[in-house]
């Protein structure tokens, strides 16, 4: 997979209506996407979240709900979120998207509804680029181990237990926990943490290839600004973080790892620049994704989905 040699989507015909254009051509379209593992459309009419969501139904049949998410998000419309919230100042690294949860998307919807005036661009890698040029020490120590995300909810930092579930019910939370297999438990009234272990990678049958799949470098306490770290010490005194990874055993993931991660995800990012009213579509399963920092106003929705991957 080469992600650099990927060709923007036109219609040579110049019909500019998306959701036709995708009813006439997906079949053609989707070897492109088993291939690639991505889709840029260009030059297409699509002025609203309206077109945007009859894009996507044009060829999927189920928009998944955001649940369990790790970063601030706001509902649109129908399942069409913004797709992030977190500070234009803040770069935020490769990854694939809910990889520390047992159940997400298998493709990804970006809309360019307003595009920055500088920076904020949406970086995409090829995730078994990645796996490939992670030492063997780690691989085999991550393969054998596992992943362990762990999630303080209530304590004042960080998304709210009711906001991460979609709901106030307590007695849902469990349930949601104890279907799939979270450890969890309550402290003092409103306060929760969760421990769940999951994958390092994927193997990918499309491209027949592991693919790194897990998010250990952005829970990962490295990962807190110093000013929020001296705060959180403050309040806190220890075990303060509000997420933290570690491996599956519990215990401490080297630093050294993430040095190599940062430097390894650096070096595979490719910039998408975008254009007002593009549509990029991800494979989930196969490409990484993250957005530099920006200045002036940035809109950029997105919708998940789990067929046609």
């Amino acid at each position: 997979m080469n992600l650099e040699k990927f060709k923007i989507i036109r219609d040579k015909k110049d019909n500019k209506n998306l959701k036709t254009f995708l009813n006439m051509n997906w079949n053609r379209l989707q070897k492109k996407y088993k291939k690639n593992g991505l889709l840029l459309f260009r030059g297409f009419e699509v002025n609203d979240l309206k077109d945007f969501n009859q894009a996507i139904k044009s060829i999927h049949k189920k928009v998944v709900n955001y649940t369990e998410g790790s970063t601030p998000r706001s509902k649109v419309k129908g399942k069409i979120y913004t797709s992030t919230e977190i500070s234009s100042k803040r770069q935020i690294p490769l990854h694939n998207e809910m990889s520390y949860t047992s159940q997400y998307p298998k493709n990804l919807w970006f809309y360019a509804h307003k595009v920055s005036a500088k920076g904020g661009y949406t970086t995409v890698a090829d995730s078994s680029k990645i796996y490939n040029q992670i030492s063997k020490k780690f691989k085999d120590k991550f393969e054998k181990k596992k992943v362990m995300y762990i999630r303080k909810y209530g304590v004042g930092f960080d998304l709210s237990w009711q906001k991460t579930f979609n709901t106030e019910s307590k007695k849902k939370v469990e349930e949601y926990c104890k279907k799939r297999k979270i450890k969890f438990s309550w402290i003092e009234k409103n306060k929760l943490i969760t421990w769940q272990v999951h994958r390092f990678s994927i193997y990918n049958k499309f491209m027949n290839k592991r693919v790194w799949f897990n998010q250990a470098h952005l829970f990962h306490n490295s990962n807190i600004d110093k000013k929020t770290k001296i705060l959180l010490k403050k309040i806190f005194k220890k075990d303060f973080y509000s997420r933290d990874s570690k491996f599956g055993d519990g215990s401490d993931i080297p630093k050294d790892y993430f040095v190599q991660m940062n430097r390894i995800l650096e070096k595979n990012s490719l910039n998408i620049k975008w254009k007002k009213n593009d549509i990029l579509l991800i494979n989930n399963l196969a490409i990484s994704h993250g957005r530099r920092k920006y200045s002036g106003d940035r809109k950029v929705y997105v919708a998940m989905t789990n067929d046609v991957a």
